[in-house]
């Protein structure tokens, strides 16, 4: 039974599928490209992390980057374990009680592969703006706005996800990016890597470049990796 407001905006939103080619074309694009999803958000965290400079507060502001991250990390996790607690939920071009026109047919095969509860762009994107609020509130601003109209927006225009996916997906991006920036948790994790760093820079830069990396495909090397194991143990 799909609730009722999001059968209401599901469908208000799929009455606009087909009124323009070029607008569907470009809704699509944003879904699909990581450059302005992932990227956009990389080269924020990377131009912040060398803009805090080697003093005592840019220390901190390091610790912060690495927060994000971790928040960002911490929250994919949390989903995944969501996603096999609760029953399976078919994404809404799935949905028979809906009957959503697709955008492209293209996404009917690319859509079938898992349950759309909770969403794991809105888990990761809303960390990663949350995170931001604790190196600029402006910037923190911008980003929150960002993910709703440029990563939240599409996901439910093209029938990938439910307002209540995206919702639930939002707690809990906001509450792993909190908990992984209290101020403990990052004199007690992330000062000794920021120190670390240091006297260790071509190692800790290689991991940062894999972790930002992963940042860009939504961690699904790191998902797909725990697949394989899972499945083997």
């Amino acid at each position: 039974m799909v609730p009722a407001i999001d059968q209401e905006i599901l469908e208000g939103l799929n009455a606009w599928v087909h009124k323009s080619a070029a607008f569907d074309e470009f809704v699509a694009f944003l879904s699909y490209n990581s450059l302005f999803k992932g990227a956009v958000f990389t080269v924020i965290l990377w131009w912040r992390w060398f803009q805090c400079g080697n003093t005592s507060p840019g220390n901190r502001c390091r610790q912060v980057v690495l927060g994000v991250l971790a928040g960002c990390l911490l929250g994919i996790g949390v989903t995944r374990v969501l996603t096999h607690i609760f029953p399976e939920r078919p994404r809404p071009l799935h949905n028979t009680e809906l009957h959503l026109i697709p955008v492209q047919e293209q996404l009917l095969s690319d859509s079938a592969d898992t349950s759309s509860f909770p969403s794991d762009h809105a888990t990761v994107f809303f960390a990663l703006a949350t995170g931001l609020f604790f190196l600029s509130r402006p910037l923190g601003v911008v980003a929150l706005v960002y993910v709703v109209v440029f990563i939240c927006l599409p996901r439910l225009y093209l029938g990938l996800h439910y307002p209540t996916d995206l919702a639930a997906g939002a707690v809990v991006g906001v509450a792993t990016a909190l908990a992984a920036n209290l101020p403990a948790v990052r004199r007690r994790f992330y000062a000794p890597i920021v120190n670390w760093q240091y006297l260790h820079p071509s190692p800790f830069y290689v991991g940062l470049f894999l972790m930002s990396y992963q940042l860009d495909e939504m961690f699904g090397g790191v998902r797909q990796f725990l697949s394989f194991l899972a499945s083997r143990f």
